[in-house]
C-alpha cells in the first residue's frame, strides 16, 4: 500500500519527573528533511528523534515538536523560624502605634525569611530520555497512519487514472490501425508530386516510402504506454515507497503520448494523444504526494 506524506501525530504522556507533549508533522519533500524544536538540554533525544525519523520514512518534510512540564522539587526550601518570629514581635510591637498588623503571608514573604530556591529538576537523564522516545513512538505511529490513510486515497484516485489512460491507449490503438491507409493516400498525392520533376529517381522513391512507413507506424509506443500502465500498478500493489519511482515513470508515459502526437496522421490520433498528455500530467501531479 502507497503512502501520502501529508499528516499529523500527537501524543502526550505524564511520569515523576514531568510531563511533556510531542507534535509531529509532515508535508511533501523530496527527500528526508526534518526541523526540531526541543527544550535546551533534550541534544541526545534530538539525535535519536532524527535516526528514528528517517528509520520510519522515506520521503517528506517534519517538524517535530517536544514540550516538557518539569516536576518542581521544593526540597531546597526552608523557612528560617528565627528571623519569622523576629517579624512577627515587630509587627505586634507597630500595631500598638496604630499600624495594621502584618499578615501571615506578608511576613513568610519577607526578605530573608524563605532560604533557599525553587528548583527545577531540568537534567534529561537516561530515564528521562527512555520515557520521552516512547512518547515520540506514539506520535510517530500516529503521523504514520495519517500518512497511509492519504496513501488509501492517492490509490483510489490513482486506479480510476491508469483506467483512463489504458483506455485512452485502447481508442490510440484503434485510431492507428488506420495510419496505413492515411499514409498511403498521402504517399500517392506526394508521389505523385515527386513524378512531375523527371530529376527524382528510384533512390528517392525508395526514401520517401521509408520516411512515410517509419512515421506511421506506432505500434512501438503504444506497447510502451501498455508497459508502463501495468508497471505502474505494480508499483502501487508492491506497499513500498514508490513516489519517486512512478515520477519517473510519469516521464517515460509522457515521452511516449508525445512521440504518439508527432507521428499521427489524423486529427482522432492527435485528439488522443493530446488527452493522454493531459491525464499523465495530472497523474504526474498526485505522484508528488506520494512518499
Amino acid at each position: 500500500m502507497i503512502r501520502g506524506m501529508t499528516g499529523f501525530g500527537r501524543a502526550q504522556g505524564q511520569a515523576p519527573w514531568g510531563a511533556w507533549v510531542w507534535e509531529a508533522r509532515s508535508v511533501n519533500g523530496k527527500s528526508v528533511d526534518l526541523r526540531t524544536n526541543f527544550p535546551p538540554g533534550c541534544e541526545a533525544v534530538d539525535f535519536e528523534a532524527r535516526r528514528r525519523v528517517k528509520d520510519r520514512f522515506s520521503r517528506g518534510s517534519f517538524q517535530l515538536q517536544l514540550k516538557i512540564d518539569w516536576t518542581k522539587d521544593p526540597g531546597g526550601i526552608a523557612i528560617d523560624t528565627r528571623e519569622l518570629a523576629r517579624l512577627a514581635r515587630l509587627s505586634r510591637h507597630w500595631s500598638r502605634s496604630g499600624v495594621a498588623p502584618a499578615r501571615f503571608d506578608g511576613l513568610v514573604n519577607a526578605v530573608g525569611v524563605v532560604k533557599g530556591t525553587v528548583r527545577t529538576n531540568n537534567v534529561v537523564d537516561e530515564t528521562t530520555a527512555k520515557d520521552l522516545l516512547v512518547g515520540l513512538d506514539q506520535a510517530l505511529d500516529m503521523l504514520a497512519g495519517a500518512r497511509a490513510r492519504e496513501g488509501e486515497g492517492l490509490l483510489q484516485l490513482f486506479t480510476a487514472m491508469l483506467a483512463q489512460i489504458e483506455q485512452l491507449v485502447a481508442q490510440s490503438t484503434e485510431f492507428a490501425a488506420k495510419q496505413p491507409e492515411l499514409v498511403r493516400d498521402r504517399f500517392r498525392a506526394r508521389l505523385n508530386d515527386i513524378a512531375k520533376d523527371a530529376a527524382i529517381d528510384a533512390d528517392r522513391i525508395a526514401q520517401e516510402v521509408l520516411v512515410m512507413a517509419t512515421r506511421a507506424d506506432v505500434r512501438e509506443e503504444l506497447d510502451r504506454l501498455s508497459a508502463h500502465i501495468n508497471s505502474a500498478r505494480g508499483m502501487l500493489a508492491a506497499g513500498e515507497a514508490a513516489g519517486r519511482k512512478l515520477d519517473f515513470l510519469c516521464q517515460e508515459l509522457n515521452r511516449e503520448a508525445n512521440t504518439l502526437c508527432s507521428k499521427s496522421a489524423s486529427l482522432e490520433l492527435t485528439n488522443a494523444g493530446l488527452a493522454l498528455k493531459s491525464l499523465i500530467d495530472q497523474f504526474r501531479e498526485q505522484v508528488q504526494n506520494v512518499e
